[in-house]
């Protein structure tokens, strides 16, 4: 299995379109997927509650973790028309995309 990591700042501040795209568009389409198995949206805590941890405000406003079954499955993913179709979007309401593949040796509970 592995994992994709994206990281995004929202494009002029816009945290809720940037949301509303990856959700109903993006993920949407995603999990639709063969050799999708789950993903997740974070953002982080605001600033005043990750001070009081002793924690650090990530340099993004989003990250999507999605997993897959193998990187051969999520490369027919990006190489769909669907994909093609849902993703310049996502770009479109991001000002930095950012992104990353892992192996995911073991999981608990996925």
């Amino acid at each position: 299995m592995i994992a994709l990591d994206v990281y995004f700042n929202a494009k002029d501040g816009n945290d809720a379109e940037l949301e509303r795209i990856i959700v109903d568009v993006w993920m949407e389409a995603m999990r639709q997927q063969p050799g999708f198995v789950s993903a997740s949206l974070m953002t982080p805590f605001p600033q005043e509650e990750l001070e009081a941890m002793g924690a650090v405000r990530p340099p993004f406003s989003h990250e999507v973790i999605s997993f897959w079954e193998s990187e051969a499955l999520r490369q027919e993913w990006v190489a769909r028309d669907i994909h093609q179709e849902v993703w310049p979007q996502v770009e479109a309401a991001a000002e930095v995309v950012i992104y990353t593949v892992s192996n995911c040796e073991k999981d608990w509970n996925l």
